[in-house]
Formats: structure tokens, sequence, C-alpha cells
């Protein structure tokens, strides 16, 4: 089963725990859909967008159904209640809780699953397809980092440490680069890209 590269399908294919890019085997779709108890593609279309919000939009969580007077239990003299879910949303309860943490996750599975088996790289095409997938809600700035790799064809993968470092620089650098210090250890290609960003502010400015 074949899907396409939407964020909210990466989150998925991180739940059912894939393992090959773009894909989602038999066997990883049932065990998948068995565990969230998914039963219908309405519900699995409302388990996408609750990830997808949740995760990769860093939306608000959803609100926790209240239990209904009719699933009150008594045993032995105590109580339970329980609370009826569209699907099982345990692994979405977890996210809850720290989702930043949850996309740190979804961001090293994304690469782990999309480069090459044997490979230590990633090739440029394909990083730049997941930035613009997974940051550009989150971190503006990878725009610019993306339109700046188009523009100069001779960066042609990205290594686990260029991965890494690029969602840091997003993470903590600001749009406009007033907090960038010149002198950290930045790879190249990030000192390349505020180059070419400052460059390109200043033009603006004298036209």
């Amino acid at each position: 089963m074949t899907f396409l590269a939407s964020s909210a399908q990466r989150a998925l294919r991180s739940c059912f725990g894939c393992s090959e890019v773009g894909k989602i085997t038999l066997d990883e779709w049932l065990q998948g859909t068995d565990a969230l108890r998914i039963s219908s593609l309405p519900i699995l279309a409302t388990a996408l967008r609750e990830l997808d919000d949740l995760v990769i939009q860093k939306k608000e969580p959803i609100r926790r159904p209240l239990p209904s007077a009719a699933s009150v239990t008594r045993r032995a003299g105590t109580s339970t209640t329980k609370t009826h879910e569209l699907y099982n949303r345990s692994r979405y309860w977890d996210y809850a809780q720290n989702a930043d943490r949850a996309f740190g996750e979804l961001y090293q599975f994304c690469f782990t699953l999309s480069k090459p088996p044997q490979s230590r790289n990633m090739d440029m095409e394909t990083a730049t397809a997941l930035w613009s997938v997974l940051l550009s809600t989150r971190y503006p700035i990878i725009n610019d980092i993306t339109t700046f790799l188009n523009e100069n064809p001779s960066y042609r993968g990205a290594n686990k440490d260029i991965w890494n470092m690029v969602y840091e620089f997003c993470r903590t650098t600001h749009p406009n680069l007033d907090n960038y210090e010149d002198d950290a250890a930045w790879p190249t290609l990030l000192d390349d890209f505020v180059s070419w960003k400052r460059g390109k502010s200043l033009d603006g400015a004298g036209s």
C-alpha cells in the first residue's frame, strides 16, 4: 500500500513502525490498525488529522472525552469509569504529554526511513522535500533554506549531522537572523545559507 508523503501520513507510518519509505506493508497495516483499533477509513482520517494537528502543526491537544453514566461499572464495592473513544488514542495521549519530544522522534524516524539502507546520506532532493513537509509550519525559515538549496545544486546530500543541525538551526535561529552567531559551530551549508540570505536582504534594501 503506497502513501503520499504528507506530514500526517509520516506520523502514521511512525506509529505503525514502517520499515520502507512511502509504503505500509500488509503486516504493518494489520498490526497498526489493530493496535489503534481503526475500523473504517473515516476513523483513519480522523486519526491522521489529530496526529498531524498535534505533532506537526503544534496545535493544542484535543480534550479527553468525558465518561458517560452508562460506562460506570462497579466491582466489589469499587467503581471504574470507561470512556468511549473513536479509536485507541493511547499513543496520542502519550504524544500529547510532550508534543515537542514526539516531533523530535518523528523527525529522526523520517531520516532513518528515507535514506537508502546502506547509505549514511540522504539525497538533497529528498531532504528538502522532507524539510518542507515537516518543518515549514513550525519554522518558516526552512522555506528560505530550501530555496537556497534549490538555487545551489552543489549540495547533493544530507548526512545525519546535517539533518540534525538544520532542525536545530530552525528551532533556535530567528527568521531575521538577528541572533545568529557567526562563530558558532554550524555546518558550512548553513553558514553559506546565512551569507546568501543576508545578501538577499541587502539587495532588497538597495532596490
